[in-house]
């Protein structure tokens, strides 16, 4: 537990460096989370294994054990063996920025890791909210449950969320493992103006992180940044890997004219198509 002041100090500039960073320009909240939510009782006690921001996947120990270390923007190996990590913070609080989080709301997410993010999204959404958080890994799902005791309105399944059973009216899902399509129970559960935020990523787990919102009976989309994240079990289908990835490359990174994900296929040839799959496709603007 964090009881030194300085410790506290450390959280705080870590918070405010995410909120010019990310940038977080619209939910202060998520700055306060971030200053609140003490890091290590969810990576556990140093040193750490760290990524090196200018070449992810080049790996360091961190010099001690002290707090310090891991109140900074940097990605923490969790199993290096299995490629699992804790997420980018800044990316996150810019992902979260983006999902117009309030108090009250129930919140789905896929991949909860060790459930560091999920308390962030806890504090956004407050005791009057709800968490559900799916994780298809045990051995992590039982250190998130563990994590996140202290929260009563957060849950840990340890499973597939694509398998989720009656899932309540949903504001808000985000995904923290690549996807290839939108599952249809995240999808027809969505609450009007509710928000999505999912890796679609192509062969490689590289891709984009899709802003998708809900109004009416139509899903308007929009690419927020490039990813790269670990495939998402039950929410990946082969021929839609491919697809996706050959749209990527023809994209070379120009994203900023898609406009709407459609169910099932288009009736007609259409030259604003950006993707067309047997399941969905997303058109351009």
């Amino acid at each position: 537990m964090l009881t030194g002041a300085g410790d506290s100090e450390a959280r705080r500039w870590f918070a405010e460096d995410l909120r010019v960073s990310s940038p977080v320009v619209h939910d202060p909240a998520i700055i306060e989370a971030f200053a609140k939510v003490p890091r290590e009782e969810y990576l556990g006690s140093g040193p750490w294994r760290i990524h090196s921001r200018l070449q992810v996947g080049t790996v360091h120990t961190s010099p001690s054990a002290a707090l310090h270390e891991i109140y900074h923007d940097v990605l923490v190996s969790l199993d290096e063996k299995r490629g699992l990590n804790s997420g980018l913070p800044s990316l996150w609080a810019f992902v979260f920025d983006h999902l117009n989080i309030t108090p009250g709301q129930t919140i789905l997410q896929v991949g909860a890791g060790v459930g560091y993010f999920t308390a962030i999204l806890a504090e956004l959404t407050g005791s009057e909210g709800r968490v559900i958080a799916y994780e298809i890994d045990e051995e992590l799902a039982r250190h998130a449950q563990s994590n996140l005791a202290h929260y009563a309105h957060v849950e840990v399944i340890s499973g597939d969320a694509t398998q989720a059973v009656d899932p309540p009216n949903l504001d808000v899902v985000v995904a923290f493992a690549g996807v290839t399509h939108v599952p249809e129970r995240w999808l027809s559960n969505l609450s009007d103006a509710g928000r999505m935020a999912l890796p679609f990523t192509g062969e490689d787990q590289w891709g984009f992180m899709m802003l998708l919102e809900r109004a009416g009976d139509t899903f308007p989309v929009r690419s927020l940044a490039p990813c790269g994240f670990y495939h998402c079990g039950g929410a990946r289908r082969s021929d839609e890997e491919k697809a996706l990835t050959v749209a990527l490359k023809a994209a070379r990174g120009k994203l900023g004219d898609l406009a709407q994900y459609h169910r099932g296929r288009p009736e007609h040839d259409t030259d604003n198509a950006w993707l067309i799959t047997d399941a969905y496709w997303i058109s351009k603007s």
